[in-house]
């Protein structure tokens, strides 16, 4: 039955939330600002510490943690430094990866700079090695530096822990953000594209704006395939839609994915035309 009090209660609390998690970002922030003045080592200067403060996402301050930030700074800061070298490519990408317990998976971290089709061609690397890809964390500064980080793990479940397939990995991922790109990154990452595919229905396609207050919702519903995530992401980065966070669930070779996702001008992607030109380019690339 209708509550009027409910009602009015829900709306009062729906205009303050925005408000509350702002209030609540300020502060978890201010308490990551002490740790890392407190943690803060030589190399590391107060003017990077403050960039890094002032310049993240919002988002970013409601998942990570304090290993996390720690390793996030740690990441930018060797980041910067390769690219400061006058022989190193303004392109190169800092790739690290750690085992951590609390989820069982290993985190690969990405640093480079902000550029188009970047997730998908990661995703296509991730694919040619077949690495699963469980989630990804993707944030961009106000400075145009780019600190992503994927759960990833082993067909079987297991940590990625052998060095010769994180070498291998680390190697295609910077031929793929190179520029021009490697010959061998492109090959393994379009690869699938010329295999012969299995005959594939229609996918399961959904948006929502309403769970998220600042990203649109997409799941997608498909058989799994090699390159599909890949294929996905492309055809998104080709819509020029950016994604901000993504998870991966892939179970008895049916493929359950979600992204949250804005347009380029980073706000939610409401208009039903375009939501529905994003439905069959999203289509066509899963039965391609």
């Amino acid at each position: 039955m209708f509550n009027p009090l409910t009602a009015i209660q829900d709306a009062v609390l729906a205009r303050h939330v925005p408000e509350v998690n702002a209030q609540r970002r300020d502060r978890k922030r201010e308490w990551f600002a002490h740790c890392l003045h407190s943690l803060k080592d030589a190399e590391l200067t107060q003017e990077e510490i403050d960039a890094h403060l002032n310049a993240m996402p919002g988002r970013y301050w409601d998942s990570v943690d304090q290993a996390e930030l720690v390793w996030g700074v740690e990441t930018i800061h060797k980041f910067l430094r390769e690219v400061a070298r006058p022989e190193s490519p303004a392109t190169m990408p800092i790739i690290d990866m750690r085992h951590r317990a609390k989820n069982g998976a290993t985190q690969l971290m990405l640093c480079t700079w902000d550029r188009q089709g970047l997730l998908a061609k990661v995703a296509g690397c991730l694919s040619a090695t077949r690495i699963n890809i469980l989630q990804a964390d993707i944030y961009t500064r106000a400075d145009g530096i780019v600190l992503d980080t994927f759960r990833i793990c082993e067909p079987e479940g297991q940590p990625v822990s052998s060095p010769s397939r994180l070498q291998e990995l680390g190697f295609l991922i910077e031929g793929a953000l190179s520029e021009p790109p490697r010959f061998a990154s492109l090959w393994a990452c379009s690869r699938h594209k010329f295999l012969s595919a299995a005959s594939m229905g229609p996918p399961f396609i959904s948006f929502d704006n309403v769970s998220w207050p600042d990203a649109t919702v997409l799941r997608i519903e498909a058989p799994d395939r090699l390159g599909l995530l890949y294929d996905v992401l492309a055809a998104l980065a080709d819509l020029r839609v950016n994604i901000c966070h993504a998870v991966i669930d892939t179970d008895d070779d049916l493929a359950r994915d979600t992204f949250y996702m804005v347009d380029h001008d980073g706000r939610k992607i409401v208009d039903n035309a375009t939501l529905q030109g994003i439905r069959n380019t999203l289509t066509n690339a899963v039965a391609s």
